[in-house]
């Protein structure tokens, strides 16, 4: 028969195991105390990357509008600018379907051209022939 296990032998493997137990949680709670330093991180250089751009913008903005220019101002003339690059976009997007739908009408001409007879050649054949 198989010899059973003891109290002592039982006590001490529930005793190993809570404290196995209690080290992975330790470890866990490191483990999620790193993670949150390391986001708090992230959020940080998301912040400077923010600050640095919006740094650009108001660089440039002093460069082509000038120190004194008041935010209403600032905003009229960035909305005249961006409709400006609008109306630019959208004239080229028409030259760029006008070319292509000019393309396409050469190539439907040059595939829709008859071999040898043409409608001249046979008036002037029949012409000739009278």
């Amino acid at each position: 028969m198989a010899r059973k296990a003891s109290i002592e032998n039982l006590r001490k493997a529930a005793d190993d195991t809570a404290a196995r137990v209690s080290e992975l949680e330790k470890q866990l709670e490191e483990a999620k105390a790193k993670q949150a330093e390391a986001q708090n991180k992230v959020r940080e250089r998301e912040k400077e990357l923010q600050q640095e751009e919006n740094n650009d913008l108001a660089e440039k903005a002093i460069l082509f509008f000038g120190a004194d220019i008041n935010p209403d101002e600032f905003e009229k003339e960035m909305n005249e600018l961006l409709l400006i690059n609008e109306v630019r976009e959208y004239i080229e997007s028409e030259r760029e379907k006008r070319k292509a739908a000019a393309e396409n009408n050469s190539d439907e001409i040059a595939n829709d051209e008859p071999d040898n007879n043409t409608d001249a050649d046979t008036s002037v054949d029949n012409a000739a022939a009278d």
